[in-house]
């Protein structure tokens, strides 16, 4: 259900949600990743604290690329409930990746070819951190480690991995690769 979801929207990660779909009935298990925040909690549903950037509201989030700024939904109702420029491209991942460190939606970016790890503020809508790699793009993902301490980035253009420590925003290592990782 989550991956058809997914391939239907770009970039849309609805995928948080506990209990029945209202259309199908159909429970969608609990996924590792962030997607919609619970104003009631108030808890990201999946594993982490944070608060609606609606007050009162569940929100969902769709990165758009082209136009580097959000969309928030209403996942029940399937309305729009705002767009705010976000000034990044969220190069998304998957759910199967971890990307949530408690605070942050981490992803990457290469504005001029030039790779960063992002980290977005879900309760600002907005880029909080950028952390530069010092390498050439393209990229083509971020994962965080299960302690959700380390960022690790492909930096293709490269041909190798870097590892942030999130809290000092410090490279911790870089590995070198084969060709375009």
């Amino acid at each position: 259900m989550v991956k058809r979801a997914a391939a239907g929207v770009a970039s849309l990660t609805a995928a948080a949600l506990q209990g029945a779909m209202p259309e199908t009935g159909q429970t969608l298990a609990r996924p590792s990743s962030f997607s919609i925040l619970d104003p009631v909690s108030p808890r990201v549903r999946g594993d982490s604290a944070g608060a609606s950037p609606i007050p009162g509201r569940l929100v969902g989030y769709v990165f758009n690329a082209t136009s580097r700024d959000v969309t928030l939904f209403d996942p029940a109702t399937r309305e729009v409930l705002a767009t705010k420029p976000l000034g990044a491209v969220v190069r998304w991942l998957s759910n199967e990746q971890r990307f949530w460190d408690g605070s942050y939606v981490w992803t990457y970016d290469f504005p001029d070819d030039e790779v960063q790890a992002v980290a977005v503020d879900p309760r600002a809508v907005a880029v909080a951190r950028v952390l530069p790699t010092g390498g050439k793009g393209p990229a083509h993902s971020l994962m965080l480690t299960p302690d959700r301490k380390t960022a690790w980035v492909n930096v293709a253009g490269e041909d190798s991995l870097i590892a942030f420590a999130l809290e000092s925003g410090e490279i911790a290592a870089e590995v070198k690769t084969g060709k375009f990782p």
